[in-house]
Parts: C-alpha cells; structure tokens; sequence
C-alpha cells in the first residue's frame, strides 16, 4: 500500500497539469441486469503507456455469492501499441482506491486523526482501512455495515491481516468518534447523517459514480471543503456533487479544488483543524495505469506473470 500511495502522487499530478490523456469513461448500462459496464481509455506520455480498464458490475451478483465487479486491465507500449500485459482489475480498482483515498487522507485529515469510520464491508472498504493505516495511527475502527454477519466477518478478516482494532457499529450516534470517514458503498442515498459528524472530520467518499447516486449528503457537501480527483469527471459522473449542485446547495464545480493542485503546492489542503474536509472520487483510470504499469515493469524484472507468445 506505501508503494501505491506513491504511485497515486504521480498521477495525480499528472492529471491535473494535464500531461494524462483521459476522456470521460463510457458507460454502457444492462437495465434487465440491473447491471453496467464501463470502458476507460488514457495515456501517460511521460511513461510513454497506454491503457484500456474495462469494469462490469452487476448488482445482484453478491445474492447469487458472486463478485459485484469484474475486471481487466490492458496495459500497452506507448512508443508501438504493443500489449505489454492483461491485469485483474478487480483486486487493482480496489488497490489504486485504497491507496488514493490513503494520499487524500494524507493531505487532508488532522495529523491527530486516531479514529477510522468505515461504510462498506467488501474489497473497497478493505483497501479503504489499509490505506488510511499506511498514513496515519489508527487506534480504533468502526465498521458500519447493512449486514451484522458480514460486518463481523468483515472485522475478523481485517484484524487478521492488519493488527488493527476492529468494532462493529451498529447506532448513527457512534459516528461522533469518528476523525476520518471512508464511504465504499453501492448505496444511491446518503449513508449518514451529517449531525452525527464532529468538527474536524475528513471524508472519503469513494463509492459512488453515477449523477444519480450519492453516498454524502447534500448538507454535508455544503459544509465541506471538497476537493476531487478531476473536476471534470466529478461534475459529470459525481453524484454528490451533481445533486447538490442541482438543488442549489453547490456552486460550479470549478471552484473544486483538484488533489494533484494540492500535491503540487498550487492549492492548500486543510487549511483549519475544524473544517469539514471531503475528498470524492469517481475513479480514473490514469490511477490504473499508474499501478498496473509499475506491477508490469516489476513483473518483467522478476520473471513474473505467464508470458503469451
């Protein structure tokens, strides 16, 4: 996670002094499977690469105990088109998420920050506390989760692989401990009540990606000080922006502030140990192309993967 949260620097930057190529994805929705699958083209010229992540998610998979999200990632030579590699982009979407919002947390949260709420308790909320651990000590983890088994077995897992201290938390007031919150959810409407939240928190809001779904509500993002992976691809794609936004609740979305700004001293991060902080990311694939190309270089120098002639 340290090496991915690196990486996320760099691509961020990228993206935000425009030297990444990455048009808006395409979304192609399967209504009768209450389904949707995204295509994501981009270019790192500096890195002379390509990359193309195609991702399905299919709502009632985890019913019928199948993943949500199926991926792969195809990495090529920008100098040729030559394919390099073909990557699972399932464990690599949740990777490059954990590490990105660890950065924003890096960047945005109070450096005594010791309390971690969690919303989720599949891959994403996963990479989402292991991120946050890599930057800050946490001493607590609450889990908030739809389902009381998932939730503790989400807590066992997690305990195991990190040390840390994992709670089930099962009542909206217990938000209040909470320093930094990461919401990795399907949900379309607001996972939490914004009374319930204290002064100085920072938000990452990860989950949601469409204009009609929201995991923050629109009181909470007017309080905030927000800050986005791409200005664009939030005010297209981020629904909570887009629905504030609609009900007047929100300016334009060119008075965001961009995380890369921030990585490159061009915009301040927290600027007050009271504020609201919001980092919301929609995902971008110059994320992908970041980790995917650094895993192929290591591949190719320890003789790793199944090469295909």
């Amino acid at each position: 996670m340290p090496e991915a949260i690196e990486l996320m620097k760099e691509a961020f930057r990228s993206l935000s002094v425009g030297e990444a190529v990455v048009p808006l994805r395409v979304n192609l929705p399967q209504p009768a499977q209450n389904a949707q699958t995204l295509f994501m083209p981009v270019y790192l010229p500096s890195a002379e690469v390509l990359g193309l992540k195609m991702v399905t998610i299919f709502r009632d998979n985890p019913a019928q105990n199948l993943p949500l999200i199926h991926g792969l990632m195809l990495v090529m030579d920008g100098t040729n088109g030559q394919p390099l590699a073909l990557l699972d982009a399932e464990y690599l979407t949740a990777l490059r998420t954990g590490a990105a919002a660890g950065l924003a947390t890096d960047l945005l949260a109070r450096k005594d920050a010791t309390v971690l709420a969690v919303f989720g308790t599949g891959a994403q909320a996963r990479t989402q506390v292991e991120g946050v651990a890599a930057v800050r000590e946490l001493q607590k983890v609450l889990v908030f989760g739809r389902n009381p088994e998932n939730t503790e077995d989400f807590c066992i897992a997690v305990r195991a692989k990190t040390g840390l201290k994992m709670e089930g938390a099962y009542a909206p007031e217990q938000l209040l401990e909470a320093d930094i919150i990461c919401a990795a959810t399907t949900s379309n409407v607001p996972v939490f009540e914004h009374r319930y939240l204290k002064k100085g928190v920072h938000i990452n809001g990860v989950g949601s990606y469409r204009p009609d779904a929201r995991e923050i509500s629109g009181q909470t993002m007017q309080a905030a000080t927000i800050v986005v992976d791409q200005r664009t691809a939030a005010a297209a794609e981020a629904g909570d922006i887009v629905l504030p936004m609609n009900e007047g609740l929100l300016e334009d979305a060119a008075n965001f502030v961009e995380l890369g700004e921030i990585i490159l001293g061009a915009k301040p991060g927290r600027i007050s140990e009271d504020e609201i902080t919001v980092f919301k990311s929609v995902g971008n694939a110059v994320q992908d192309l970041a980790v995917a190309s650094y895993l192929v270089g290591k591949a190719q120098k320890e003789s790793l993967g199944i090469v295909l002639m």
